[in-house]
């Protein structure tokens, strides 16, 4: 870079700087998105491996059901107590692997929000109210100090 295009820079109120700025920027924001994707595929692989060992392990229970209600003597009913129970434990264990999968997957994103510095709903939750409490006061001090200059002073 010669003088000339320092100095035009440096007029322009630090050109290059805030070009640099914003390219660092962008690549930061790049990079936290590309996290938020690997945090979610990590999430969804952990998804299907956790249900294909759901699935494995309901064929067996499967089998093992289906052994068991030909040894009894009430079949219909062994057999139907336990497809309800089999179905009752998948389903809180599909449940269980969701709610896994949400909170790993809102852990990760919250975490790329904080270090690139940007605030959670709670700070600007808070934030307002403190602003709502500032606005309150200064409504109260504007009103007496109105009402103290408009009164005509007793003597």
């Amino acid at each position: 870079m010669n003088s000339h295009e320092h100095r035009t820079g440096d007029e322009n109120g630090g050109g290059p700087r805030l070009q640099d700025q914003a390219e660092r920027l962008g690549r930061k924001v790049t990079h936290s998105a590309q996290q938020v994707w690997l945090a979610g595929l990590g999430a969804l692989a952990r998804a299907q491996d956790e249900g294909s060992r759901l699935f494995e392990s309901l064929v067996k229970e499967g089998e093992t059901a289906e052994a068991r209600s030909r040894e009894e003597s009430t079949a219909g009913a062994s057999l139907r107590d336990t497809v309800e129970n089999t179905l009752g434990q998948a389903r809180d264990r599909a449940a269980g692997t969701w709610d896994r999968v949400e909170k790993s997957v809102d852990d990760s994103v919250h975490r790329v929000l904080r270090r690139m510095d940007i605030p959670s709903r709670s700070d600007i939750e808070a934030l307002n109210e403190r602003l709502d409490a500032l606005n309150r006061r200064l409504s109260r001090a504007e009103s007496r100090a109105s009402h103290t200059t408009t009164k005509p002073e007793e003597h």
